[in-house]
């Protein structure tokens, strides 16, 4: 079987995620790193959209379930992971990472984040 990895970086969306009420009224910007890894033996033969992970349609996945507001990372991570098991079945593993980049905390932090592999 050969292994291929659609990948989605830098992704940024602005919503409504955290424990405290601050920051689930306020909301921050997220940024969203996915790694999904498939067999592309077809799509690499075929060239139809349709026997790969169209990854336009995964963007619109994460940006629907982000702007759900969840208190934890994790949550929104589950989600998301849950959502794409059931869009495309033939992903073989993946890895999410999801950053807030202005995380409310008395620190000098790039930003904070949930990193997630299955």
């Amino acid at each position: 079987m050969n292994i291929g990895t659609i990948v989605i970086e830098g992704l940024r969306v602005y919503a409504h995620h955290g424990v405290h009420a601050q920051e689930t009224r306020a909301g921050n910007t997220f940024e969203i790193n996915l790694y999904l890894s498939f067999d592309p033996s077809e799509s690499m033969r075929t060239d139809r959209l349709d026997t790969t992970i169209n990854y336009a349609e995964v963007t619109e996945m994460i940006k629907l379930q982000m702007s759900r507001p969840a208190k934890l990372l994790e949550h929104v991570a589950h989600r998301i992971v849950l959502a794409l098991q059931r869009l495309y079945p033939r992903i073989i593993s993946g890895r999410i990472e999801i950053y807030k980049i202005q995380p409310p905390i008395a620190a000098e932090v790039a930003r904070t984040g949930f990193v997630y592999s299955w």
